[in-house]
């Protein structure tokens, strides 16, 4: 059976524009046959019923996750597609560790280079994933990414970063006051990221070089002069940490402090992450033809209407609670037997969410309907009038002097 990788598209001259999907890849390309698996960019996380990319497809089976696909191969394949296999009990634990240092300090990063910044966001970002996306996902998904890239990296306090935001905080205060009345052509424009910053250019400035170094100085010394973070061949923790350190390095920003702090500051880290990087997704100059790509299926009409009647009741307050895939409970099975489990689980679960689609395209079509047949006069409604009231048994004169 070929496994089936789905990640979102490539972007940056790289596979992926996500660095678990960057990492997914550089993990299946370590440990597995170019026959045995094939690369999709699917870039539509509802490909699956988990909802998330990277997502592997076993057959009927489905993993979401990087550290759930690493673990779905270890269990399936006995150990044969364990790139860990070989570390001892210490090992173990500093790959655990590390594991969670790398996700946990380096997204937030990544959040606030590709999506926070707005300057970056609106001239690199939104367009590389308007060029992956089709309608109606390029619609939503961009700014869904944004909105949740920015809950990730706030407790950075580098908010300022977002332009578009700080603007608007300003123009709230400055209704407030005395500048209401001057009308907008005199007021003064926004700002960019360089001119907020530069208010208190010091302070942030001081603030990003201490987020990065907390990133990279750990992962600068773990290496030291070692072929990889843990000597010896190239694990799971090696492959997750090229595939940040890949969208840290490769995207050509418009404020790339993150590439210029890795390059001037953590030398050795920046080359090992290039080496890492250049045979299985080649260089900027040539592209590396050793990934088992596969087009997209494309998509039928009533796909496409599903998918945006999806997203308008994954917005709506009370039925959008209802219509994640996080109610899968953690099963103690194990090997392939926990997996199809959790699969039926997310069956019923794929089986309910079609019900409310199903539900709102009744509804919407039923109104649709009696709409047209109203406007058309073909269906009328009944008019409620006030009863004439009869002839008064005191005749005329009886009305006349209000008598019933």
């Amino acid at each position: 059976m070929v496994l089936e990788l789905h990640v979102w598209g490539p972007a940056f001259e790289l596979p992926s524009i996500d660095a678990q999907c960057l990492a997914t890849i550089l993990y299946l390309r370590s440990c597995l046959q170019h026959r045995d698996w094939v690369l999709v960019p699917s870039s539509n996380p509802c490909v699956s019923p988990l909802g998330e990319l990277p997502a592997l497809l076993d057959g009927d089976v489905w993993v979401a996750g990087y550290l759930n696909i690493i673990s779905y191969l270890r269990d399936i394949s006995g150990g044969k597609w364990d790139l860990d296999q070989e570390l001892d009990v210490q090992q173990q634990a500093d790959k655990a560790a590390l594991t969670a240092f790398i996700i946990s300090r380096g997204q937030p990063l990544l959040d606030l280079s590709l999506y926070v910044s707005s300057d970056n966001y609106h001239n690199s970002t939104r367009p590389a994933l308007a060029a992956i996306l089709t309608w109606p996902n390029s619609w939503t998904i961009p700014h869904r990414l944004r909105e949740q890239a920015k809950k990730r990296s706030e407790h950075l306090g580098l908010s300022s970063l977002d332009v578009d935001t700080a603007q608007e905080e300003e123009d709230k205060k400055e209704n407030l006051g005395l500048t209401a009345h001057i009308p907008k052509s005199l007021r003064k424009p926004k700002q960019t990221v360089t001119g907020l910053l530069g208010r208190n250019q010091q302070k942030n400035r001081f603030r990003l070089d201490a987020v990065t170094d907390d990133f990279f100085d750990p992962l600068s010394e773990m290496l030291g002069e070692k072929p990889s973070l843990l000597g010896g061949p190239t694990n799971s923790a090696d492959c997750l940490a090229t595939g940040y350190l890949a969208l840290m390095q490769r995207p050509q920003l418009q404020h790339g402090w993150l590439s210029e702090s890795l390059r001037s500051k953590h030398t050795r880290l920046d080359e090992w992450a290039r080496r890492q990087i250049a045979e299985p997704f080649g260089t900027p100059s040539s592209k590396s033809p050793s990934l088992p790509w596969k087009g997209c299926t494309p998509r039928s009409m009533p796909q496409i209407c599903h998918e945006l009647l999806e997203g308008c009741i994954g917005s709506l307050p009370v039925l959008g609670s209802y219509f994640s895939g996080s109610e899968i409970w953690y099963l103690h099975a194990t090997d392939r037997g926990r997996y199809r489990e959790k699969h039926l689980q997310l069956a019923r679960l794929q089986r309910r969410r079609e019900i409310y689609v199903d539900i709102l395209t009744a509804t919407f079509a039923s109104a649709g309907l009696i709409s047209w047949l109203i406007h058309d006069g073909i269906l009328r409604l009944p008019r409620w009038s006030r009863p004439t009231p009869s002839q008064t048994r005191f005749g005329e004169a009886g009305a006349l002097l209000g008598l019933g």
